[in-house]
């Protein structure tokens, strides 16, 4: 928050470690959600389900996931905006509530539709609101390892999503992702509102407890003073002049800046190779272990990846790790397009099995290392008070619509050119990534809001 609160201990910091497990949370049942997909779209294909469903229906369970991100983009806008952080990633979390009971209660494909509907605006509303809650209420010497912790949450939702999906029925499956859904609801009900909203809402004493609950040693009146001057004079500001301050150079920018690496981090594979995974291991005709080991390895050492960047992230700091995990990246996807290249030129798959799957590990693991986490922590600390709920659901959004770009793509590609193509094409944009990384990812860590504002404007 304040210079001073950056040199703190951590053990006074124990309220905002609980927000950072509690939004964890959260950020895990959406993994959860993602997970879902994978065993019981194919229960559904193969007629194991609970209720029959067409092809087409099938399908449409799957885009109805992706149909929900856009308006979950708006609709985090005005949440956010006008109810804080912490209240709309409540709502959210009731909205996920009644998700899982209708997967309970399903006896038609409408049902999974209405869910799934509600898990793609829940994503949506949860980028947009942890990333946000946890830069307004964290210090600045932990603000990144909170939000790395938390983006940590996802690949592990996936992974549990997978595993527990293959073992248990859809009803039941949904019955135990209601506990982790309960338990964040519960704790963001416990926890104090974010001091930043409190202040925009001009209730300056209960901000100023909500100061002291989140870091009781702080200097209260120059902490207090330091968000009414972030903060500023916000209220009058209607939608129309919002828009008009998004154009501000400094905010341009920043906006500008988020949505590149946004892109990068949505084209670099990863949408692609977290939903293909054990398909193109098949494809890249490894038998040396069986397909679905592979994803299950490759994600579990991204979680452990995912881990050590909480440390990272302030040890070394955001630009070197987003410049760290794209040379990785393309490490990883030129060793796969030539994996490819060297089957469709007759080399023998048995002496080549051990590429795709290493290149899957270094991929995973890249992913966690910076792309994953770098463009939400960004997010959190580029822009302006008067436009950081705005410019989280125009940045949160352009995400949505590059991840259902970028696995659209990949399916056209896959019928026009040779597959290695991809991969090496996905290498050239890690490239690009890294470059433009280097120029124009600004240093963050260990500065508070109003530090990086005033940095943003000398830039």
């Amino acid at each position: 928050m304040i210079p001073s609160a950056s040199k703190l201990p951590r053990s006074t910091l124990w309220l905002q470690w609980i927000g950072g497990v509690a939004t964890t949370t959260m950020m895990f049942v959406i993994g959860l959600t993602f997970g879902w997909a994978s065993p019981y779209l194919a229960q559904f294909s193969t007629g194991n389900s609970p209720f029959p469903a067409t092809t087409s229906e099938i399908s449409w369970m799957a885009s109805m996931f992706y149909l929900g991100r856009l308006p979950g983009a708006i609709l985090g806008f005005v949440l956010n905006q006008y109810f804080g952080s912490k209240t709309t990633m409540i709502g959210t979390g009731c909205g996920l509530v009644l998700s899982w009971i209708l997967i309970i209660s399903a006896n038609s494909v409408e049902w999974i539709y209405a869910a799934r509907f509600i898990w793609g605006s829940g994503i949506e509303l949860t980028s947009i609101s942890f990333a946000l809650y946890l830069g307004e209420i964290s210090s600045a010497n932990i603000r990144g390892a909170l939000i790395a912790m938390t983006m940590n949450g996802l690949p592990l939702g996936i992974l549990a999503g997978n595993s527990i999906g293959a073992y248990v029925s859809m009803r039941i499956f949904a019955c135990i992702s209601l506990v982790p859904t309960l338990f964040f609801v519960v704790v963001f009900v416990l926890l104090p509102e974010s001091p930043y909203h409190l202040i925009k809402k001009s209730k300056i004493t209960e901000a100023e407890k909500s100061i002291m609950k989140y870091n009781p040693n702080s200097n209260l009146s120059d902490e207090s003073k330091a968000i009414q001057k972030f903060v500023g004079e916000t209220n009058s500001l209607n939608f129309v002049n919002r828009l008009r301050e998004l154009n501000v150079p400094r905010n341009r920018k920043s906006g500008l800046i988020v949505i590149l690496f946004f892109f990068f981090a949505q084209s670099c594979g990863l949408n692609p190779l977290a939903a293909y995974m054990e398909t193109i291991v098949t494809r890249g005709m490894v038998t040396v272990v069986s397909p679905s080991t592979v994803p299950i390895v490759a994600n579990g050492l991204g979680i452990m990846a995912g881990l050590a960047m909480m440390y990272l992230t302030e040890k070394l700091g955001r630009k070197k790790m987003w410049i760290f995990s794209s040379c990785g990246i393309t490490v990883a996807m030129t060793a796969l397009g030539t994996h490819f290249y060297l089957l469709d030129d007759g080399f023998d798959a048995d002496l080549l099995q051990w590429i795709p799957i290493l290149s899957m590990i270094a991929f995973t693991v890249c992913c966690s290392l910076g792309m994953y986490a770098i463009p939400a922590i960004l997010i959190s600390e580029l822009f302006a008070a008067n436009i950081r709920t705005l410019a989280a659901s125009i940045t949160c959004a352009s995400a949505a619509i590059f991840a259902l770009i970028s696995i659209e793509i990949y399916q056209y590609l896959l019928e026009i050119i040779n597959e290695c193509y991809i991969y090496w094409m996905y290498a050239i944009l890690m490239v690009l990534s890294a470059i433009l990384g280097s120029i124009l990812i600004p240093e963050t860590k260990g500065k508070t809001l109003t530090e990086i504002q005033d940095s943003m404007a000398k830039m």
